[in-house]
């Protein structure tokens, strides 16, 4: 192939970090995520555990936004997101 031996290693690089982090089983975003433009994009651990645990949509590894086109997000997912990030970082008043 055409392309640098460093591309190479750092696309395998990244996808592998990405794939750890949708498979954690715990989720480490930001809490500034949630009001994020980026929120409405890219998957987090929970949307991906979601797909793991209901077994009927969130296909997506990469990007949130596959799912949303499809129709095939969970329904729950911003609600579920909601309350674990609640759990981490304390409910806002």
């Amino acid at each position: 192939l055409p392309m640098h031996k460093l591309a190479i290693i750092l696309f395998v690089l990244v996808g592998f970090i990405i794939n750890v982090y949708g498979h954690l089983g715990y989720e480490t975003a930001p809490k500034w995520l949630r009001k994020s433009f980026l929120f409405e994009i890219i998957n987090t651990s929970v949307h991906h555990n979601l797909h793991h645990s209901k077994f009927n949509g969130n296909y997506g590894l990469y990007f949130r936004l596959w799912d949303r086109l499809c129709k095939t997000e969970n329904p729950d997912y911003v609600q579920e997101y909601d309350r674990i990030q609640a759990n981490r970082f304390g409910v806002e008043n």
